[in-house]
């Protein structure tokens, strides 16, 4: 039974179900229709290999031999965002996606144990914290590897080593319940510490991967750390992950949050009472990191796959998801009725691989005493 899109397909509120073993063909088709419903869909031309917008993604060879293969990827994104993501591959590629979705660390963990023994699963590895990606790169579980768009790349800073690239960026943001909350919305940050949404806060854990550490630091660097005994006042539940996070605020378990951009968006265009905020002191950032394994060097689709990952056409998807590109040379795209700060914006607030070097671990002490943590 091959791996289907219905959650990418139910995550746009299209009525249409696809059968559990219906052909890898039309899940194709919808996964066209209901991407198409995020960002109209490119030019394709696989005339001769394949090229998306006139952007050469996988020469005939490499094309040829990924359409009898599958990607076989480990992702810590959220999975409403990355189901998403994989349909739009599969509708502009053709070819499947197998996910395994958990948060960064344990993911990186399970990968590591995988590589031990030699079984690593994955042929691409997508994380939220560079500082996991260096040590998959230490450790040759990242191999290198250069897409065509490498020149470019490299010029954007986006080449972050030769071992994984910066896949776009990962923004944190606010959102609400709009079931729940009915009358003087949130819109700014601050209405996180609110006495009045006591009981009814949400947060994510800061074990649960990097952006929850540019998240952080920017709370912390804004606000100061009264700000999070303020947040412990308001008795927040917390999660051990932004998937269980969003779905509790879908749920109405919790009303208000600061959220994943891309999952909240995800989430709230399914059809759920979300709103999302982006207060006027702007959203925190920190870069996604893709790279390919040495099962991935045996891999024509898992190469297709970053190829296709760092192009003009998945870029500018990433941007109608949530995501803030990495890639430079592209007009801005907007996230449905929502609009992103640009990563050269004073709203956004970029956590870079120093940051994590100076910051990362006395932050994620003070949170873990704050809250009383003992993950």
């Amino acid at each position: 039974m091959r791996k289907q899109f219905t959650a990418a397909i139910l995550a746009l509120g299209l009525t249409a179900s696809l059968a559990g073993c219906a052909s890898d063909e039309g899940a194709a088709s919808a996964g066209d229709t209901s991407t198409g419903q995020l960002l109209p869909m490119p030019v394709i031309d696989t005339s001769d290999g394949l090229r998306i917008d006139g952007e050469l993604i996988a020469d005939k060879g490499l094309y040829e031999a990924a359409k009898n293969d599958r990607v076989q990827l480990y992702s810590g994104i959220g999975k409403e965002a990355e189901d998403l993501t994989d349909a739009r591959f599969l509708a502009e590629t053709g070819i499947p996606v197998d996910l395994t979705r958990l948060g960064s660390n344990p993911l990186a963990e399970r990968a590591q144990s995988e590589f031990s023994t030699g079984k690593l699963g994955a042929g691409v590895i997508r994380l939220t914290d560079v500082r996991l990606a260096r040590n998959l790169a230490d450790k040759n579980i990242y191999v290198p590897y250069r897409t065509p768009s490498y020149d470019k790349l490299q010029e954007d800073k986006a080449w972050v080593s030769d071992k994984f690239v910066n896949c776009y960026y990962l923004v944190k943001a606010m959102a609400y319940n709009s079931a729940v909350i009915t009358q003087d919305q949130p819109t700014k940050w601050e209405d996180l510490t609110d006495p009045k949404y006591k009981g009814q806060l949400g947060e994510t854990a800061i074990t649960s991967g990097g952006s929850i550490n540019a998240l952080v630091h920017f709370l912390l660097s804004t606000f100061g750390p009264e700000f999070l005994q303020a947040e412990v006042a308001n008795a927040p539940k917390v999660y051990d992950s932004t998937a269980t996070q969003i779905s509790a605020l879908a749920r109405g378990e919790i009303s208000i949050a600061a959220v994943s951009f891309d999952n909240a968006f995800a989430t709230e265009v399914s059809g759920a009472p979300i709103k999302i905020v982006v207060p006027e002191k702007g959203v925190s950032a920190s870069a996604g990191v893709l790279g390919l394994t040495p099962t991935g060097e045996k891999s024509p689709a898992a190469q297709v796959f970053m190829n296709w990952t760092m192009s003009k056409s998945a870029q500018r998807f990433a941007a109608a998801q949530g995501f803030a590109p990495s890639r430079t040379d592209l007009d801005p795209v907007k996230t449905g009725q929502y609009q992103l700060p640009k990563a050269n914006s004073p709203q956004f607030h970029l956590y870079t691989e120093d940051d994590f070097a100076k910051y990362a671990d006395k932050d994620a002490a003070l949170w873990k005493k704050t809250f009383s943590f003992m993950g």
